[in-house]
């Protein structure tokens, strides 16, 4: 007698109704963070990103809020910017040259062109330019290879 209701619940369990069927398409895969920009600025002279509501921007637009600086909430964080307040430069999705123009006139006083950049703010420039993109072209980060005066293509990694 056991093995009667025990078989019988094994055929109820087996026999739902639900026939077998092809492959189903379910669009596009997820690409990851899709909305907004993410930006890199400096904390703890280290780089470290930030992530922002406009965008997906492209690399020339992103770097543009880049150059802006921090927001004060982006502050209270301690993250601030290594670049010049002086900076002129021409940005592609493939990567960056300083504009080797004329002095500017900042905070009161005349800068000369920045013609060289330091570590931290040459990669937070890479970095952001990286991110814009990928996101721009469907591609992780660490795909994305940014010429830079001096150095050629380099990633961001290389700046981490």
């Amino acid at each position: 007698m056991r093995g009667r209701p025990l078989a019988l619940l094994l055929i109820l369990c087996t026999a739902c109704g639900v026939g077998p069927t092809g492959v189903i398409g379910a669009g596009e895969p997820a690409r990851g963070f899709t909305q907004g920009s993410r930006l890199y600025f400096v904390q703890h002279d280290e780089l470290a990103s930030a992530g922002r509501p406009e965008g997906p921007l492209d690399a020339a637009e992103a770097v543009e809020l880049l150059k802006g600086g921090p927001t004060a909430k982006e502050r209270e964080r301690d993250l601030g910017t290594r670049l010049p307040k002086n900076l002129a430069v021409r940005v592609t999705d493939d990567g960056f040259t300083l504009d080797k123009g004329v002095p500017m006139l900042v905070g009161g006083k005349w800068l000369p062109p920045v013609s060289r950049l330091s570590r931290l703010a040459t990669g937070q420039l890479v970095c952001t330019i990286a991110e814009a993109t990928a996101a721009k072209r469907g591609l992780p980060v660490a795909a994305v290879r940014v010429t830079v005066p001096g150095k050629g293509a380099v990633s961001c990694d290389d700046y981490r």
